[in-house]
């Protein structure tokens, strides 16, 4: 008899199924940790192993059968993974042998058939165990046992929401019966997503699924760093500027159906096929690339022409100086560099200054990751509808050159200096008549440009050290090119004075060898 307080079962009703397990559990955990695979032959433990190391590696990722060569490694951005297969040791002891042992110090290890391993390997951290169901033979029994009081209560969790997500389907054309689900990558954040695919013809369409979270903690005047900048925390804000977008005759998914309270929102399935992914393809980089971000621009005209949205906040000042502010607290400390409380607050008030400057001119919706990352080709439209809209869940209400810096000075890929010139012209043509004007959208380019790479240099390295995720240290020099670019504008000339008396070397090229020390 299993003890409810360690253990719990539940029955998955397909492979897919076993996947999104799988996906669901891995960022629950973080290495050191051992899970334990257990069941008879076929009854799936390598295709749970392979979800698993997919959802931390890529989709991608080939992930062979361990049967003879007993151990895999896998690098992932949380960290070592190993997959290990103990079903033809002859003696518990060969575990020595493999070096098994000492990876379970280091590493995030899925081990099968670890019982053969009796007596020398420690007890299992998670132990997963799968079995055959007689009248289903898709079906698979689930037990998940685990020691861990409040790992088991996320375990469970996970395993509800999973079931919410069934009876929210059986209300649509999308249930469970009449489609197969299976996990799409995410970002940053804490969102969810699943691609549902009809089994009668192949249309598809995309989950969200967007628990609402805990307030993080008052470090800004008694306030959260998500209240101050105005981040969406709920599903309800995405949903709102959607509809918005949509009926601004924008190229954004059409929402199917949607409990906004509950978090689960179904929508139409724009595809895969982003700015950034054309932009690694030599075979399109010449035709496509190109006519991306001049649609990419015209869409930009386009929504620019509208006020903004009248239930958005403000991008004011206030919330650049608490945004540019993680360059203070992440960034610097990460290069060693300490600020003092005078220099913060000096920082702060900059920002505030220069923030409610921009607040001067006509407020658009801004988007705020109008980027490569977000923006989907869709390759039967035409014009400006070839560009689909996602993740606009955090639009707040200001100057319209924000978005335009965030699409030509992109965080993740090189945009070619003569596309930045070529889009700029564009934009800048097609908006203002007086020379005047077109200089101070310039100005204000810049500063909105230093603001959100100053951003951003501290949001990755934050993902590096608090998250685990390292690789988005790859970026930060074409980062700290952008803001050395932007604070040579004179519109920047006291951010750039700050800059070399508080932190005169924090931008130079030498970051490398501190950033490859820090992962």
């Amino acid at each position: 008899m299993r003890d409810p307080k360690t253990s719990f079962s539940f029955q998955l009703e397909d492979e897919a199924a076993t996947a999104r397990l799988a996906y669901a559990l891995f960022p629950l955990l973080e290495a050191p940790f051992f899970i334990s695979l257990q069941g008879d032959l076929g009854v799936g433990k390598s295709a749970f192993a392979r979800a698993f190391i997919q959802a931390q590696c890529g989709a991608e990722t080939i992930v062979p059968s361990p049967s003879f060569t007993l151990m895999q490694h896998y690098e992932s951005p949380r960290g070592d993974i190993l997959h290990a297969d103990l079903y033809r040791l002859s003696s518990p002891e060969e575990v020595h042998e493999m070096g098994l042992m000492e990876a379970l110090d280091t590493h995030l290890c899925l081990i099968e058939w670890a019982a053969n391993g009796d007596g020398v390997l420690p007890a299992a951290d998670l132990i997963v165990e799968l079995d055959m169901l007689a009248d289903a033979p898709n079906a698979r029994a689930v037990t998940l046992t685990c020691e861990d009081a409040a790992l088991l209560a996320k375990l469970r969790a996970s395993v509800a929401r999973d079931g919410e997500i069934a009876a929210f389907l059986a209300d649509t054309a999308w249930g469970a019966a009449d489609a197969t689900r299976a996990p799409l990558a995410g970002d940053a954040s804490t969102r969810r997503y699943e691609r549902l695919t009809a089994k009668h013809d192949g249309t598809s369409a995309v989950l969200m699924d967007w628990v609402a979270g805990a307030d993080g903690p008052a470090v800004y005047n008694g306030q959260s760093y998500s209240k101050v900048a105005h981040l969406a925390e709920a599903a309800p804000a995405y949903c709102r500027m959607n509809r918005w977008l949509e009926a601004r005759d924008l190229v954004v998914p059409h929402l199917i159906a949607a409990d906004e309270a509950a978090g689960l929102v179904l929508m139409q399935d724009l595809g895969d096929t982003t700015l950034a992914a054309l932009a690694k393809d030599q075979t399109r980089q010449q035709n496509d690339v190109p006519l991306f971000y001049a649609e990419a621009t015209a869409t930009l005209l386009h929504l620019h022409g509208y006020e903004a949205a009248d239930f958005l906040d403000d991008f004011d000042g206030t919330v650049q100086a608490v945004e540019s502010s993680l360059f203070l607290d992440w960034y610097l400390p990460w290069r060693g560099v300490a600020v003092s409380d005078a220099a913060r607050a000096d920082w702060q008030a900059l920002w505030r200054r220069l923030g409610d400057g921009l607040m001067q001119t006509p407020r658009v919706s801004v988007l705020r990751d109008y980027h490569s990352v977000n923006l989907l080709w869709q390759g039967g439209a035409q014009a400006r509808y070839r560009v689909g809209l996602i993740d606009v869940q955090d639009a707040l209400a200001g100057h319209p050159a924000y978005d335009l810096v965030s699409l030509l000075q992109d965080a993740r890929i090189d945009v070619a200096p003569q596309q930045v010139a070529r889009s700029y012209a564009a934009y800048t043509t097609a908006r203002f008549q007086t020379e005047d004007d077109i200089a101070a959208f310039g100005a204000a380019y810049a500063v909105a440009g230093a603001q959100r790479n100053l951003k951003i240099a501290g949001i990755f390295v934050r993902l590096c050290q608090r998250d685990g995720k390292a690789a988005y240290l790859d970026h930060l020099p074409r980062i700290l090119g952008y803001i050395q670019d932007n604070l040579a504008h004179p519109a920047l000339a006291e951010v750039a004075a700050w800059m070399q008396a508080h932190a005169p070397e924090a931008l130079d090229a030498d970051w490398l060898s501190l950033s490859e020390s820090s992962r």
